[in-house]
This record gives structure tokens, sequence and C-alpha cells, in this order.
């Protein structure tokens, strides 16, 4: 059966023409219009984005972490 399925879909598919090594305009890179600005608040995106990670897995191994008892011992002149 998948014999017959491509045979139908060659003869039904139009011919490709032949690429002559040019990109087309769809392939060709974008540029980049980012400016000073934009790489400056990418920069703070950035820290801001590493100084929430830190905090958050500060909080939560402070969280998870073991209990701690304070135990307070008084001196004897005291």
């Amino acid at each position: 059966m998948s014999e017959e399925v491509l045979d139908h879909t060659e003869e039904a598919a139009e011919p490709i023409p032949p690429a002559n090594g040019g990109l087309v305009h769809w392939m060709a890179p974008k540029p980049l219009s980012l400016g000073p600005a934009g790489v400056s608040a990418a920069a703070l995106g950035g820290f801001a984005l590493g100084v929430a990670a830190t905090l958050a897995a500060l909080a939560l191994a402070g969280w998870l972490g073991p209990e701690r008892e304070i135990v307070v011992t008084r001196r004897a002149g005291a």
C-alpha cells in the first residue's frame, strides 16, 4: 500500500526548480537592532534573575533544612 501512495504523490507533486545556491529571503539572517539600552536592560534583567534565583534557593534551603533548637545556657554567677 505504501508503494501505491508514493507513486501517487510523485505524480501529483510539482517539479522542484534546481537550486542556484543563493539564499532566499526567509533564510537571510535578521539584523540585530538591540542598541545600548537593550544590552543594558538585558544585563540588568539577567542580574535580577540571578539574584531572585539565589534568594529562592536560600529560602528553600532554610525551609527544607533541619530544625535547630537554640539552647541558652546561663552562667553560674549571673
